[in-house]
Order: C-alpha cells, then sequence, then structure tokens
C-alpha cells in the first residue's frame, strides 16, 4: 500500500535538477539577447564574435552552477547569512565573469579588444556582470529553499507514515495477548471438562488460525472475503468449546468480497460477541457477520443475541470496542459511523461503514 521509504530518497536523487535547466535556459538567453542587441547596433555581416561569446555563455553556466552548488551549502545558516553569502558569490562571479570576458575575446579578437581595454569599461562591465549574477543567485537561492520546504514536507510526511504505521500496529498488537487469553481459557476448559480431543482439536485450529494470522501486517488492508476466512477459522475454534450453543450466520454478497479493509478489523467485534453472547448465556448463541452496500461505502455488522443477564455487560465499550473505532480513525482519518449497542431486535450489534474510496482492491 505505502511506497517503500528508500525508494522515494531513489526516485528523488535521479535525474538533472531543475536550477541546471534555469541557469543554461537564463545563459541561453543572455547570448540570445547580446547577439541581437550587435546585430542592430552593427549592419555589417560579421559573426567572428559568436565562437567567444559562446565560449563566455558557457563559463557562465559554470560559474553559475557552482555558486549553486555553494549556497547549498548554506542550509541551516541564517537568511541574513545565506543573503550575504548569495551577494558575495555574486560579485565574485561578476568579477571572474569580466575577466574571462576579456581573456576569452582577446583572444579571438585581440585588435578590437585592445582597443576597448580600460579600467572603466572593465568596471562597467563589472557593474553590468553584477546584475546578473545577483539575478541568477536570487533565483538559485529561491531554488534552494524551495527545495529545502519541500524536503521539509516530504520529511515530514514520512514521520506521519512511520507514526502511523506505528499506531496501526500498536492498536493490533494490544489485542494479540487478550485473544491468546480467551483461547487459552478456553482449552485450559476443555482439558477439565475431560474433552481432550476437543481441546487438541482447538489447539490445531489454533494453530493453523495463528500460521495464517500472524503473517499479515497490521498496517496493510485485505479483502473481506479472507477477513471472513481468517474469522471464521476463529470461530471454529469457539465452535469446539460451545458446540451446542453457537450458531454463525455469514451474510457478505459476492459483489463486496473484494472490499478493502483493515485487516483483522472483525476480530476484536466476533470475541465481544463470544465473550459477551456465547459465553454468559446457556441457551444458544447466535452470532451474524453481516455486509451491505450503505450510501458513501460499506457497512458491516457483527451481531449477536444476548441473554437477559448479560445485556447490560454487553452494552459497554470495553477494550476490543474502542481498539476498532481508534483503528478506523487512524487508517481512514475520519468517522466510520461505528456503532455498538443492543438494537431494537434485542441483538448487541457493532458496525461500522468501509468508505467508498475503500472499495476495491
Amino acid at each position: 500500500m505505502h511506497r517503500d521509504l528508500p525508494e522515494l530518497a531513489r526516485a528523488r536523487s535521479r535525474g538533472v535538477p531543475a536550477s541546471v535547466y534555469l541557469v543554461v535556459l537564463f545563459w541561453v538567453g543572455q547570448f540570445c539577447m547580446l547577439t541581437a542587441e550587435r546585430a542592430l547596433m552593427d549592419s555589417g555581416d560579421d559573426t567572428s564574435f559568436l565562437a567567444p561569446r559562446a565560449i563566455v555563455a558557457t563559463v557562465g553556466v559554470a560559474i553559475s552552477i557552482g555558486i549553486g552548488l555553494l549556497l547549498k551549502r548554506q542550509a541551516g545558516h541564517s537568511w541574513s547569512v545565506r543573503l550575504s553569502t548569495a551577494l558575495l558569490l555574486a560579485l565574485a562571479g561578476a568579477v571572474l565573469h569580466s575577466g574571462v570576458n576579456f581573456s576569452v575575446f582577446h583572444a579571438f579578437m585581440p585588435k578590437e579588444n585592445w582597443s576597448q581595454a580600460t579600467f572603466p569599461a572593465y568596471f562597467a562591465a563589472v557593474v553590468q556582470w553584477f546584475w546578473a549574477y545577483c539575478a541568477i543567485s536570487a533565483m538559485l537561492l529561491s531554488g534552494v529553499y524551495g527545495a529545502e520546504l519541500r524536503e521539509g514536507e516530504r520529511h515530514m510526511a514520512e514521520l506521519r507514515h512511520l507514526a502511523h504505521t506505528a499506531q496501526l500496529r500498536a492498536l493490533q498488537y494490544q489485542l494479540n495477548p487478550h485473544f491468546m487469553f480467551n483461547t487459552l481459557n478456553s482449552i485450559a476448559s476443555l482439558i477439565s471438562s475431560g474433552r481432550s480431543d476437543c481441546a487438541e482439536q482447538m489447539v490445531e485450529n489454533l494453530s493453523d488460525f495463528l500460521r495464517a494470522a500472524l503473517v499479515i501486517d497490521p498496517s496493510d488492508d485485505m479483502p473481506l472475503a479472507r477477513e471472513i476466512e481468517l474469522q471464521s477459522l476463529y470461530l471454529s475454534i469457539e465452535a469446539l468449546r460451545f458446540s451446542d450453543r453457537l450458531r454463525v450466520t455469514i451474510d457478505v454478497p459476492e459483489a463486496l468480497r473484494k472490499v478493502q479493509l483493515p485487516s483483522l478489523i472483525l476480530q476484536p467485534l466476533v470475541e465481544n460477541a463470544i465473550k459477551h453472547g456465547v459465553a454468559r448465556s446457556d441457551r444458544t448463541t447466535e452470532i451474524e457477520i453481516i455486509a451491505a452496500r450503505e450510501d458513501g461505502g460499506v457497512r458491516l455488522t457483527v451481531r449477536n443475541t444476548v441473554a437477559n443477564a448479560a445485556r447490560e455487560a454487553a452494552a459497554g465499550h470495553g477494550i476490543g470496542l474502542a481498539n476498532v473505532a481508534r483503528r478506523l480513525l487512524v487508517r481512514y482519518d475520519q468517522d466510520c459511523g461505528f456503532m455498538s449497542g443492543v438494537d431494537a431486535e434485542g441483538r448487541f450489534a457493532a458496525s461500522f461503514v468501509i468508505p467508498a474510496g475503500a472499495r476495491n482492491a
């Protein structure tokens, strides 16, 4: 269900950073603008300046990428420090770029370049390129800041995911000792009553159930059909103890068997029906597991007949029911319409709605 976090990190590390494309685009624009300006000022067909200008633009790309790398190394510093660093790098880039510009044009066009080689001209070039590198530094600094924000958001999302998974696991594992206590108590009761054959069969059924249940990741979802299989296996364990007082009815339409729901979410409800229904009654108790479509999703209900003497206890909201309500809230981050209590027919019912977005595998 959730993408592996190392895989996300590898995916983010692949590819060329967007800042490199922006830098290249900036200098291609500079090259085109200066070339157009030269063409408008000089009506001749001299193109000798194109090669040195292309070399200078390439150097500008290299200097800009270097500025970007240095700005990234300022992560964690205050904004005043980072802004001061950006201005100093812009000045250094302008001085270096102006020197490279003079050297390259002097190599290609020595006479024309030397006639314009004055200190005021060099100072004017530094000022001109300083503003250009200020724009580049601002663009790169904003890009670094945006990347840090996105990384921070991703980090927070990963932390929320880990906390979410840990909470789901804690809620699921909270039930395991409770389930084991109930089952082992049933086995002990069978042995003490001399029903060793039934106790042996229950141990085998318990082994089958644990083999199937313990490999399930509590943070994963599973199809309703698989959930029903596991609950049927669990009920087969309790049926050995209450063979003459337990009747199970499962009403799950075929069309709903692929609905995805949190793994073993019905387990506490079925255990609750055993504890407050079958164990507290000397009459036959019917447990029903029902799935039905409802506006906004699929409602799942576990209900059972309750003896009069057990109704008050069954109406409580114990650890099992509270656990289910909490797991649903954590998993779907919304009210799933969880309800429990004695209905109009005198049966205890616990039900909730799986949201429509979680229906399909």
